[in-house]
């Protein structure tokens, strides 16, 4: 049988003190070993024996010395994704040893509450962590819970009670625009307008420098895609615009344990392998440099000067970098230039199919999400072409003398 009383220390009076309740019983019934846990108030000792008969009911009590802790787990699950795409682990790895396992590494997956999980998540908001970012970081804790439950480790998942993070309203200045960040869309401040490409492109270095910056701007490929490029994936005509197949994208991610090199991967999506169009001048420009590029084993269109891959930071400090300081522009990613690109094709009336087949994004949503800011400002002439064929239509009925038609309510476009 179960019992709870005080247990009194022997400098206690035994009135009115503060010692603790001990509960004693046996968590697996009669023949099961016995536990003595201590509390501050009778209520949370009986509370915790009724929450462990249901536990022991249902089969899912866990001995308090078998409990691991959320760090155990959570290396378990890691070494489960060993398979996946070096960038991937490379992520999931940060996430775990700057994020997560610092705040609640230590701590056993029983301990871990609801509350606990909040106050990771306000945390990393006060640490102005995108809301998407947070989340995928507690999709994450939520993951090792899930698999410390199919063990049957635990009972339960904490993060599946917890709110997750939204994106916060942001302030407006006086001239209107929005201060600070905290939105995972492109706004202008984010890309570079078609003068600033020219004026890069001005200060670039003929060659290597000027024909990847040309390349990155007007085909929308990542970084990683165009240092993995290969001549015998470009169609280059004599005359006309030409062709670039997307096959492969180059990482230098390291997976753990494994010495630094380039590896080559496919596009993660079915959307990100592609074949999108080169205007007729960069194909002139790529056959020029052609005739100056190194010649490398694997036959890349942009490798280093002795033939091997570039890795993506050297190219950045000594050639992307460099020439942003040259033209006299503020620092950016290289990435900018693929949101250059998009900008640029919605802002000319470009369909958002179309942007979204050059970028490889699997779906237009993701196109609409990213590039909604430049999506509200841009405006065909489809309206002006639909009052030009509808009034020179009844201009024409009036003129030949034909009845007019019968007025009909405007359909919503």
């Amino acid at each position: 049988m179960a019992s709870i009383r005080k247990f009194h220390v022997a400098s206690c009076s035994g009135k009115d003190c503060n010692c603790l309740w001990v509960l004693d019983y046996r968590p697996l019934g009669l023949f099961g070993p016995r536990r003595r846990v201590r509390f501050k108030t009778r209520k949370q000792a009986e509370q915790f024996q009724i929450d462990t008969a249901q536990k022991a009911s249902r089969g899912e009590y866990v001995e308090p010395a078998k409990m691991p802790t959320f760090a155990e787990v959570a290396e378990d699950w890691f070494r489960s994704k060993s398979d996946r795409r070096p960038s991937h682990t490379f992520n999931l790895r940060t996430r775990l040893d700057k994020q997560i396992l610092p705040v609640i590494g230590k701590q056993k997956l029983d301990r871990i509450t609801v509350e606990a999980v909040e106050k990771l998540r306000d945390k990393l908001r006060d640490e102005k962590y995108a809301h998407r970012t947070i989340n995928r970081i507690l999709w994450i804790v939520g993951a090792v819970f899930r698999l410390a439950i199919k063990r049957g480790q635990y009972s339960r998942n904490p993060v599946e009670s917890v709110e997750r993070a939204v994106q916060p309203a942001r302030e407006l200045s006086v001239d209107g625009s929005p201060i600070g960040t905290g939105t995972d869309a492109v706004d202008p401040d984010s890309v570079l307008s078609p003068k600033e490409i020219q004026t890069l492109l001005q200060e670039a270095k003929p060659g290597f420098e000027r024909t990847l910056f040309e390349m990155a701007y007007l085909t929308g490929a990542r970084q990683g895609e165009l240092l993995a490029l290969r001549w015998i994936d470009l169609e280059l005509p004599k005359e006309g615009s030409g062709k670039m197949v997307i096959r492969r994208s180059l990482s230098w991610a390291r997976p753990q344990g494994e010495e630094i090199r380039p590896r080559y991967f496919p596009p993660k999506t079915k959307a990100g392998r592609r074949t999108i169009s080169i205007p007729a001048l960069l194909v002139a420009d790529l056959k020029r440099w052609k005739l100056q590029c190194p010649i490398s084993q694997d036959g890349l269109v942009f490798p280093t000067t002795d033939g091997k891959p570039m890795p993506h930071g050297k190219m950045l400090q000594t050639q992307f970098y460099p020439a942003l300081s040259r033209a006299k522009l503020r620092r950016v990613t290289f990435h900018t230039l693929r949101h250059s690109c998009a900008s640029a094709m919605i802002a000319n009336g470009a369909p958002i199919t179309e942007v979204q087949h050059r970028l490889g994004h699997a779906n237009p949503a993701i196109t609409l999400l990213v590039y909604s800011h430049f999506l509200k400002h841009a405006e065909s002439d489809v309206a002006d072409r639909l009052a030009n064929a509808l009034l020179n239509f009844l201009s024409t009925t009036k003129a030949q003398g034909k009845p007019e038609p019968i007025p009909r309510p405007a359909l919503a476009l």
